[in-house]
């Protein structure tokens, strides 16, 4: 009987890529995601992924012009430009119509495939200039409110442009603006979505401990009122579940995912539903024993439609319930490329699937030495 082990495939190359992109249906699964996050996801399967870079950066640059980030945009352009040219080089060679890599005729080739991706100057311009007089006006209509209104005013003019920055891409200043507003706060509902705001904006810049600071301190307001001591924790424990993975605590992860309430799940911007399943379905299996990831997962009602929109790892935990322990190593194989794209995954596979791997491997052993033992007996 082969090693668990030695059947997870190692399917990053020498240069840190990922070489088999297949798994991943680039238009679909983009469009589980709006806003920064479908960005951040797009440009992170462009920088691991050869195979699907070129269609990553045309999705992410169609995508930022929906907002006024020209910063990203220059730079996706740039990235998108030197990927092109590369490949229309790599074809020439491979055609033999190139000799010399470095001569003119690479030069002339280069310039000839920068010249099909068209730089968007008149959205640049435009946008530039819209961004510039929205917040000259944001900025005017704050000093009057504060002069003339009162707070509930000035707190929804601080977060509109909380919101400016965060679609600029801005996001040390968004989070300034989102904090500005506790002190305008009318009301607990303010409160909790000025919380929102910082955690989700911290979730961007990867900033784990603040994120879990927002969530204890959101927490902890929320249990002043009835209405709020349930429903906030609840809501906010994918965020904590994300933070945790992003720490490296992972049973803490695994259960933070696995209590995320799926009739109130409203994280899907960042982590889409299918995300939640497979986030919570590594870490569990990395760290829970059979008898807990029984109850907690595979029996649990709650978790069960995350699982369903994830069928894969759905099977691979009832492999290992099951003792089926070679077909969930190889089951966890077959998809590892598809999880080393996942940008919040993606920097922790090798330690979760060592530790899995390492319990496949002490519970065949066991189970061998078990069997071992009723056949010496017997």
């Amino acid at each position: 009987m082969s090693d668990p082990r030695d059947m997870v495939l190692d399917t990053l190359t020498r240069n840190g890529t990922v070489d088999d992109g297949t798994m991943l249906h680039l238009p679909s699964y983009a469009d589980r995601y709006t806003d920064i996050p479908r960005l951040i996801r797009l440009k992170f399967i462009a920088q691991v992924c050869p195979e699907l870079r070129v269609s990553a950066l045309e999705l992410a640059i169609d995508h930022v012009k929906t907002t006024y980030n020209v910063k990203l945009y220059d730079e996706l352009y740039k990235t998108l430009c030197v990927e092109v040219s590369r490949k229309s080089l790599k074809q020439l060679k491979e055609n033999g119509e190139l000799s010399e890599p470095d001569g003119s005729e690479a030069s002339t080739s280069s310039g000839r495939a920068r010249m099909e991706v068209p730089y968007d100057s008149y959205w640049v311009e435009d946008n530039t200039m819209e961004a510039t007089l929205m917040l000259q006006e944001l900025d005017a209509e704050l000093n009057f409110k504060k002069s003339n209104c009162g707070s509930a005013n000035v707190r929804r003019i601080l977060q509109d442009i909380g919101d400016h920055y965060e679609k600029s891409g801005n996001l040390q200043m968004a989070v300034k603006f989102y904090a500005r507003a506790r002190a305008y706060c009318t009301s607990s509902e303010n409160v909790i979505i000025m919380f929102r705001n910082l955690i989700r904006v911290s979730i961007y810049m990867e900033n784990w401990w603040h994120v879990l600071t927002y969530i204890d301190e959101a927490k902890q307001y929320a249990f002043g009122f009835e209405n709020l001591a349930q429903e906030v924790p609840a809501r906010l424990s994918c965020a904590a579940g994300l933070a945790n993975l992003g720490l490296k605590i992972y049973k803490s992860a695994a259960q933070y995912f696995l209590n995320t309430p799926f009739g109130r799940y409203d994280y899907d911007k960042i982590v889409a539903p299918e995300d939640v399943g497979l986030y919570a379905g590594i870490c569990a299996l990395a760290t829970f024993d059979r008898d807990k990831l029984q109850l907690h997962a595979i029996n649990s009602e709650s978790f069960k439609p995350f699982a369903q929109l994830a069928p894969k790892i759905w099977n691979i935990l009832a492999k290992f319930c099951e003792g089926q322990l070679d077909t969930c190593a190889e089951m966890l194989r077959e998809i590892e490329n598809y999880v080393r794209m996942d940008v919040y995954l993606s920097p922790h596979v090798d330690k979760l699937y060592d530790m899995i791997m390492a319990r496949l491997v002490h519970k065949r052993d066991r189970k061998t030495n078990t069997d071992s033992g009723k056949r010496h007996r017997s």
